[in-house]
């Protein structure tokens, strides 16, 4: 097995529901490629992490929030190569995973990235921060709540 694979898992994401799936996930996702699994701490690290480490894999998956995943597709696109990206929803809200009409269900989102389909979306830039899906400030910043 020579596709390596980078998972980055956000434990704060959702209400850890990370803990009764991440086995099924990695036994999924296992069958194709080796991973590698990085937990965030705080907030920036999976940028951080994405960014770092991220070129060094054919595919980098996130497990969390919408967040989790904003940061990871920040870090992707100041890669110095950008991997395909799999999205596996753990958070509250998971807006961007309806959006990409994506199972809510993290075993059946495992499934899917590996029988899924490549799709390219748009990133913002604002000032010196990229983003992905909402940017807000001001008297609305909770309305995806």
């Amino acid at each position: 097995m020579d596709k390596k694979l980078m998972l980055i898992v956000n434990p704060s994401a959702g209400k850890g529901g990370y803990k009764s799936h991440l086995g099924e996930i990695l036994n999924i996702l296992s069958q194709e490629y080796l991973p590698t699994v990085y937990f965030t701490q705080r907030e920036g690290d999976a940028a951080r992490y994405a960014r770092q480490h991220g070129s060094q894999y054919d595919l980098v998956v996130c497990c969390g929030g919408d967040g989790t995943l904003s940061e990871t597709m920040s870090g992707l696109v100041q890669a110095e190569n950008n991997p395909v990206l799999g999205y596996i929803p753990m958070g509250t809200a998971n807006d961007m995973a309806a959006t990409l009409n994506l199972p809510k269900n993290p075993v059946q989102a495992a499934k899917t990235i590996l029988q899924g389909r490549i799709e390219s979306i748009d990133m913002g830039k604002f000032g010196e921060e990229y983003f992905c899906y909402i940017a807000a400030f001001g008297a609305f910043t909770q309305v995806s709540y």
